[in-house]
């Protein structure tokens, strides 16, 4: 009997330590995967930005756009298609050559005045609805190139000599075309196909290390976010304490996103300081940056607020005290209004009860198919979403909640 007692002993120590073994492999697993895929998420937020902007037109002329009106852009083209001009013409010499003698000493003053009288044609043009349609124009028609940005092919965009520049020699012609019928004739022979008009927008000699990294982004944005989506999940399914495990995915996915975003500004410091054309104002360098990776910043931001509430809820649904208090005080309403209102009386209230279920699911549901339907969704959509997808479950909570639950006590959740 008691070798019994023993080896059953024996036997549940034995199962005991199996059981702590297999609780300790399973948190082990679960923290691995929410750190791989927490780590991972930048690289697949970054991918998706990536394909889009070189393998969509309408987005990638969309993103660029804004830059046409841009002062600092504008003030930096209109510098670059001038000295294109005058680096070809000796305006000075000319006006020497035609004045009379007793006139030559006002050569200068007339190269100056011809100098500031292109400039202001050029910013005027640059400042037009034409210029802007030109833009859009040549940023679609280089689409085809920008889809190799980082190969060096192409005519209008070219990345040859560790940089990307966009060829402005249509719009110089537009300038020569408004300078001769405004009288100025100087430039009428200068060809505009050999004159150096790149407007350079990246210099570096790692261009060519960037290539890899991007072909490899690109080549991962549709299996790397589901493979974070996928980690997420399994890591969710084999835990014990799943809406903890939702509530520490999320953080991690928050995480990631805001690693997303300090590396944006650093990237940002890096490109003013090393990387932007030597030509081109820190100003306009700037703008640049800022309007490429705008929907960049903005995916960061939704993916960070979508995150956020996910989390929110999976905290306010726990077994804290904090927890606790907002649903008691959550109940405590509900039945302060129904009181006032007679709302959980009435027949629709017994229909709402009746299907709270598949109510609670559509509340949820018809915010996240409008958000993913919506063509560019921003933060601001994001929380009009949200906020209607609380009012319907608020709404719903109204009517669904039987009067006797509002005066018994709120149940809380465990996980």
């Amino acid at each position: 009997m008691t070798d019994q007692n023993a080896g059953s002993t024996a036997g549940a120590g034995a199962e005991g330590a199996s059981e702590a073994r297999n609780s300790g492999w399973r948190k082990t697993a679960i923290v691995t995967l929410l750190v791989v895929a927490s780590i991972l998420a930048p690289l697949g937020a970054a991918s998706i930005w990536v394909k889009n902007q070189v393998t969509d037109t309408s987005r990638y002329v969309r993103t660029v756009k804004p830059l046409a009106s841009d002062p600092a852009i504008q003030s930096a083209v209109a510098a670059n298609l001038t000295n294109a001009l005058f680096s070809r013409v000796d305006v000075e010499a000319r006006a020497r050559e035609a004045l009379p003698p007793r006139a030559k000493q006002f050569a200068a003053p007339i190269a100056a005045g011809i100098e500031g009288y292109a400039q202001t044609a050029t910013k005027k043009f640059l400042a037009s609805d034409a210029f802007q349609k030109l833009w859009v124009e040549l940023n679609r028609r280089a689409h085809k190139q920008l889809n190799k940005i980082l190969t060096g092919q192409g005519h209008y965009v070219q990345t040859a000599h560790g940089e990307v520049a966009i060829d402005l020699a249509p719009v110089l012609l537009r300038i020569k075309d408004r300078l001769h019928k405004r009288g100025v004739t100087v430039f009428d022979r200068v060809p505009t196909e050999s004159v150096n008009s790149n407007f350079v927008l990246i210099s570096s000699k790692q261009l060519d290390s960037a290539q890899k990294g991007v072909r490899l982004l690109k080549a991962l944005a549709i299996g790397l976010p589901l493979l974070v989506l996928a980690l997420y999940a399994i890591a969710i399914g084999i835990s014990r304490r799943r809406r903890r495990t939702l509530l520490q995915a999320s953080l991690g996915l928050v995480a990631g996103m805001a690693l997303l975003g300090i590396g944006l500004a650093i990237g940002r410091s890096i490109y003013l300081d090393y990387v932007a054309g030597p030509n081109l104002p820190h100003d306009a360098a700037a703008a640049f940056y800022d309007t490429f990776v705008h929907y960049l910043r903005l995916g960061i931001r939704v993916i960070a607020a979508i995150a956020l509430l996910i989390a929110a809820g999976a905290f306010v649904t726990g077994p804290s005290r904090a927890a606790v208090a907002i649903r008691r005080w959550f109940g405590s309403g509900v039945g302060w209004a129904q009181g006032e209102t007679g709302a959980g009386s009435t027949g629709f209230a017994r229909w709402v009860r009746s299907a709270k279920r598949p109510l609670r699911i559509g509340a949820i549901l018809l915010p996240i198919a409008i958000f993913l339907l919506w063509n560019t969704p921003t933060v601001s959509l994001v929380i009009a979403l949200v906020a209607l997808s609380l009012f319907l479950l608020l709404v719903i909570e109204l009517f669904a909640r039987a009067p006797s639950e509002t005066a018994g006590h709120v149940p809380t959740t465990t996980s």
